[in-house]
């Protein structure tokens, strides 16, 4: 919907406006079309909880999972909010209000898009300055999922609610502007329920020499020298493996500017980073001046900092504006192995590790129980998840689950008896389900919560069988009942097709805390015997995609935080145990279930994560509803390829890592090719900057070799570029000869083609490391091998040379040869060998594997 204010025909009259004279200025920059106002005075942000008024809702579950966004149709927050949507009637606030500076950078979006565990609704007010040098009507582009108002000179001009949860929507209006300046003034409403885009855009579609600036009581020189400052903002590492994280600045300020940076109590305490970088723990804000280009600045020592990524948040005050800039980055310090001969002995070390080490997930609650911790800390873990769990905060599923088993093995002993009491009333008065009232937002809907929902109603229904729970009004009996059916929906569809979220690290995990849960505490024989087969499959899965002991590689859903942090990962853990590798505090939660179960991963599992005598490993299988992930691995000792082939071509992307280079030699040395969902660096979005794909290519993989086809003109998605990730300081090797990038790591070497000339970035976060395809139809071709497949790495660059990638842009076809035949990735058609189409084969939830080159046969477990 757009409406504007008396004006039926979409369009208004505005004339110059006589600004008081005053302290303030305007900073402008040109506004050309096509472009959009990225730079706004913001007030703080209004938030509040905002739940609604609870109810059932309807259960539309099918169990025929699939990896992308679900209609779910609005919840009791968002019904409320539509109710008052014909009376909002917001009033621009005092210009003194304004008190901070948004700039985007390369993101045309206004995102203030993040995660909450509960229903949030949040408002802010933008204001920006449009100066015409004429009188013309200009036409602008309104985008938003949520609510936006907007005046001009004071009048408003548009209304644009959509309110259409994370799916944007656009509208047009044209303002016929006197010659002049105006003001115009947006304000955002929208709904953070979990994860949310929450974001406006305001482009101009027509209009000549047209300028945009914001008018503050500050020098306008100084305002975007401060703004150069900031953005100019780099660590001088990507990766901290030890000593300090420093941060130098590729812009010299006309005078020195003060930084802070922010500890984690910068951030809103309503929203979490659980799915992006973590809030840097430090115990104070860091201050540091930029006064040249270049100067190094060391802000804090990475010694005693879990590894993992982590948000870094900077501000700078300019007169009485604040400007703020973000910045993500990977802490790697004081990583250690699990080196037991045997799993034994891996369980125990990581039973003793997990119980030392800091760390307040409910797993690591569970562990200490049975392995004697301090009560005090033990109380304050369980107080912590039941706040979560008794508000229902999104994923508290996975809470849940070990403070069911907690109980079940430890109620009356250790802890008070009034904690216990607790526990017990959180697990009754639980929603387990959709047909239960509630007014939250926690998620139903995907392949991994639906399967922890039904774990957490079986395993309380069967601990009190007698007891009503309050949310439904059934006994326990009945819900375990009612959650047996679902399960067995569940089993029979992963069964059937095995998992949407193929090798996910981080949704494994999840599903084996339902599934070790489930069989460590389940009384009836049948439901431990399918946990226990498709435990197995996933680690046979977890040990065919391992690289020295870490689990990588193509994944059904994946964030940014799992690509940068390499074995900080839950599945790392989890594979340190199982196989022996890096270990990382922090990331016990499955891992910890793992460690206290008896359960012992089939015996071919060692064969594959470790090639023993083998030089070369082919595996390939299917995953997913219909055959949708049909995935393909090559590896050796030092490097590893995966893809999953053919999957949803050309669709929007949503978290699919569809094809990564892995090296040995460095557990963070990885190397990945995709098309940016977003512009905002370390951003929230589903499809982010580096994870996943904002358009899915044609992907295709033949043992070493695999191929990347874009078509970016499919979805008009406004992110014209393809790009490869490249660490090149990690790397021991990395050139860039013509269209070809070559990198070794070790033994390890990969050569990366491209259709169109690479750009390397050389500015910005990832300058150096980042390498960019301008082409809307772009070729990407991967080529992996190493010292024992294909000698010294000249010779590997020959062979790469060899390979003669040629991309023929109308078509959507990229060809090579390699083994003495012709392959094509064609966009359209799919695989074609020496001409002829080439279907995969074998279509079978079962991985056939080859070593050396021998044929696929059937892996048996």
């Amino acid at each position: 919907m757009i409406t504007t204010a008396n004006s039926p025909t979409l369009s208004a009259s505005i004339h110059k406006k006589t600004f008081a004279q005053n302290a303030t200025q305007t900073v402008w920059w040109p506004l050309g079309e096509g472009e959009s106002i990225n730079r706004w005075l913001l007030t703080p942000a209004e938030a509040e909880l905002y739940h609604g008024v609870a109810r059932p809702h309807p259960d539309q579950v099918d169990y025929r999972f699939v990896n992308g966004w679900v209609a779910t149709g609005d919840l009791p927050c968002r019904e409320a909010f539509r109710a008052i949507l014909p009376d909002l009637a917001p009033v621009p606030p005092a210009p003194e209000t304004f008190t901070e500076v948004y700039f985007g950078g390369e993101n045309p979006r206004v995102d203030f898009s993040t995660f909450c565990f509960e229903p949030t609704r949040i408002a802010r007010f933008a204001r920006a300055r449009l100066e015409s040098p004429v009188a013309q009507a200009v036409t602008l582009e309104l985008e938003t999922c949520g609510v936006l108002h907007l005046w001009c000179d004071g009048a408003l001009v548009a209304t644009h609610a959509p309110l259409d949860r994370n799916i944007p929507h656009r509208a047009r209006v044209t303002l016929d502007l006197g010659a002049g300046a105006h003001e115009l003034v947006m304000r955002l409403e929208d709904l953070h329920e979990r994860d949310t885009s929450c974001f406006f855009r305001l482009g101009l579609i027509a209009g000549a020499d047209l300028r945009a600036g914001v008018e503050a009581e500050v020098d306008p020189a100084r305002l975007r020298d401060v703004e150069a400052t900031l953005a100019a903002l780099r660590t001088t590492r990507l990766f901290h493996l030890e000593g300090h994280l420093c941060l130098t600045c590729d812009h010299s300020p006309a005078a020195p500017v003060e930084i802070i940076l922010h500890d984690g109590r910068f951030a809103d305490a309503s929203t979490t980073m659980n799915v992006l970088a973590d809030r840097l723990p430090l115990a104070a804000p860091v201050r540091f001046t930029i006064a040249r280009a270049g100067e190094v600045h060391p802000l804090f020592d990475v010694a005693g900092i879990a590894p993992g990524c982590y948000g870094l948040a900077f501000s700078a005050q300019v007169g009485d504006v604040r400007l703020d800039h973000a910045l993500g980055t990977t802490i790697m310090g004081e990583i250690t192995r699990l080196a037991g001969a045997n799993l034994a002995t891996r369980k125990a070390e990581a039973r003793a590790r997990i119980a030392r080490e800091a760390g307040g997930s409910i797993s690591r609650g569970l562990l200490l129980l049975r392995e004697g911790g301090a009560t005090p800390e033990i109380e304050a873990i369980f107080t912590h998840t039941m706040q979560a769990i008794d508000r229902r905060h999104d994923c508290a599923d996975f809470w849940l689950l070990p403070l069911i088993w907690a109980y079940r093995d430890h109620a009356g002993t250790v802890l008070p008896k009034a904690l216990w009491a607790r526990v017990r009333q959180s697990i009754l008065g639980f929603r387990y389900w959709l047909d239960e009232p509630g007014n939250d937002v926690m998620w139903f809907w995907s392949e991994n919560h639906a399967f922890c929902f039904h774990v957490a109603q079986y395993l309380a229904g069967e601990t009190f069988p007698d007891e009503i729970f309050p949310g439904s009004g059934r006994t326990g009996r009945e819900q375990k009942a009612r959650a047996e059916a679902r399960l067995q929906r569940w089993f029979a569809s992963v069964e059937e097709h095995g998992l949407a979220e193929w090798n996910s690290s981080c949704y494994y995990p999840i599903d084996l805390l339902g599934l070790f849960t489930l069989r460590e505490c389940c009384p009836d024989a049948g439901p431990r015997a399918r946990a226990d087969a498709l435990i197995d499959r996933i680690f046979v899965m977890c040990a065919l995609h391992c690289v020295e002991g870490m689990p990588v590689g193509t994944q059904g859903r994946v964030y940014e935080k799992e690509l940068f942090a390499g074995p900080a990962t839950e599945l790392g853990a989890v594979a340190a145990i199982a196989f022996g590798g890096i270990w990382c505090q922090g990331h016990e939660r499955a891992a910890a279930l793992f460690a206290l179960s008896d359960y012992v991963p089939p015996a071919a599992c060692a064969g594959l994560a470790d090639l023993g005598g083998h030089k070369t490993l082919v595996a390939r299988y299917t995953q997913g509803l219909d055959d949708t992930a049909r995935l393909v691995l090559w590896k050796s000792r030092d490097v590893q390829l995966s893809s999953v082939t053919g999957h949803r071509t050309g669709d929007p992307g949503h978290q699919q890592h569809v094809s990564e280079v892995q090296f040995a030699a460095h557990p963070l040395a990885r190397s990945w090719i995709s098309h940016p969902g977003e512009l905002k660096v370390w951003g929230g979005g589903r499809p982010s900057y580096w994870m996943a794909n904002g358009t899915v290519p044609r992907v295709y993989q033949e043992g070493p070799v695999a191929a990347l086809v874009y078509d970016l003109d499919r979805h008009g998605h406004p992110v014209r570029f393809t790009h490869v990730f490249a660490p090149v300081e990690l790397l021991d090797e990395c050139r860039l000869e013509g269209q070809w990038l070559f990198e070794r790591s070790g033994e390890g070497y990969a050569a990366i083609w491209s259709s169109a000339p690479l750009e390397p970035l050389e500015t910005g976060l990832y300058r150096h490391q980042e390498w960019r395809n301008h082409a809307a139809r772009a070729g990407w071709l991967v080529f992996a091998g190493s010292e024992a497949t294909h000698g010294e790495f000249g010779q590997f660059i020959a062979a790469a040379r060899a390979l003669r990638p040629g991309f023929d842009a109308q078509a959507l076809r990229l060809d090579w040869q390699h083994d003495g035949h012709r392959y094509a990735a064609d966009f359209a058609i799919g695989a074609l060998r020496d001409g002829a189409a080439l279907p995969f084969a074998p279509l079978s939830l079962v991985p056939h594997v080859g070593f050396d080159g021998a044929p696929l046969t059937p892996l048996e477990v």
